[in-house]
């Protein structure tokens, strides 16, 4: 097994064991466990992303973004040169309220077969910022390699 392999299968255990610590209802961690784990074989994973609320995720593959939503028992794959992102940012509202959102950022896929990415993280806290920050860095060093 090739070094990138090795690599990918670490990442795939990384995602499964934080998959593994959040509270989920047990048939969606079988899903993941079972069913997801059986199609990813020995994808080679560049980085994970999870909503622990929801459960949903995202495997970033080297030309591809794979979404995992449990709910629905559904996983849609969208080549990464479809993904988009956009980033909003409104500076001039110093003060953050419940209801005004001052940082978001959207990766999103339109794909032919009108099957839609739309994975958004968003605050209304100053102090959130600089993680969501990192967070879009990520997302758009990833698409722009």
């Amino acid at each position: 097994m090739g070094t990138e392999n090795q690599l990918g299968q670490l990442h795939i255990q990384d995602f499964l064991d934080e998959i593994a610590k959040l509270d989920l209802d047990p048939r969606i961690q079988a899903w993941y466990t079972i069913d997801v784990t059986a199609i990813l074989g020995d994808a080679n994973i560049l980085h994970h992303e999870i909503n622990d609320e929801t459960g949903c995720s995202l495997l970033f593959l080297p030309k591809s973004i794979i979404h995992f939503c449990p709910n629905n028992r559904k996983m849609q794959h969208y080549p990464k040169h479809l993904v988009h992102c956009f980033v909003d940012h409104c500076e001039e509202n110093q003060y953050s309220t419940e209801n005004n959102t001052i940082y978001s950022a959207e990766m999103f896929s339109i794909s032919p077969s009108d099957e839609h990415l739309n994975w958004l993280v968003q605050t209304n806290s100053e102090r959130d910022v600089p993680q969501l920050q990192a967070k879009t860095a990520r997302w758009l060093s990833y698409l722009n390699t």
